[in-house]
């Protein structure tokens, strides 16, 4: 119990005779350095990291989309980046020139900088974000083949390039007529989910 006592992080990081200001900057950054560790160490093991530190805080804003854009960067990495980066260069900026004035100011323009940066990197991770949906109608005017006949008065099933990919679709023929496999269609209309095609 008396080394526990004894036990001090900042006098074991350099800091034990440190002013008040420069206590400030190390402490900021030591606790965004853990959180950031912690924050990556559970997005390794399986992505749970948004989920647990938007919970124990009531953030919003790490997943989700839609949320208005002028509150990215108040995501739980962008306050992880403005504690780490206040700290740091505040505490440097310290070092450098012992002026508390500049120190504060150059530590806070790192930490909004940071901040906006990091809102900026998810905006931009979203924009490149797709979930691969196609709208069914992007299919009129595409061509193909018939991959299942498609009988009379029926449906079956016509390969057709759309959407930046071959898919394997129901078709039915617009005329009610029998187009056989490997037959070339081009499709006119769809019913739902279903495609209506013609022979080209």
């Amino acid at each position: 119990m008396g080394l526990l006592d004894s036990f001090d992080i900042f006098e074991l990081l350099g800091f034990g005779d440190a002013t008040g200001l420069e206590m400030l900057f190390a402490a900021s950054a030591l606790v965004g350095g853990i959180l950031f560790l912690l924050w990556f160490a559970l997005m390794m093991i399986g992505g749970v990291a948004a989920d647990i530190f938007e919970g124990l805080l009531g953030m919003e804003g790490v997943g989700d989309l839609g949320a208005d854009a002028s509150f990215k960067a108040l995501t739980f990495q962008g306050l992880m980046a403005f504690l780490m980066f206040f700290g740091l260069a505040g505490l440097y900026t310290l070092k450098s020139t012992e002026t508390s004035t500049i120190a504060i100011a150059v530590g806070g323009a790192a930490g909004f900088a940071s901040m906006y940066g990091t809102g900026k990197l998810f905006q931009l991770f979203i924009t490149l974000q797709s979930d691969g949906t196609v709208a069914i109608s992007e299919a009129i005017g595409a061509t193909g083949s018939v991959y299942l006949r498609i009988p009379h008065n029926g449906a079956g099933q016509v390969q057709v390039n759309f959407g930046g990919s071959m898919r394997t679709m129901n078709a039915k023929s617009h005329d009610d007529a029998e187009i056989g496999s490997g037959e070339f269609i081009e499709v006119v209309d769809t019913m739902g989910e279903i495609l209506v095609v013609k022979r080209k």
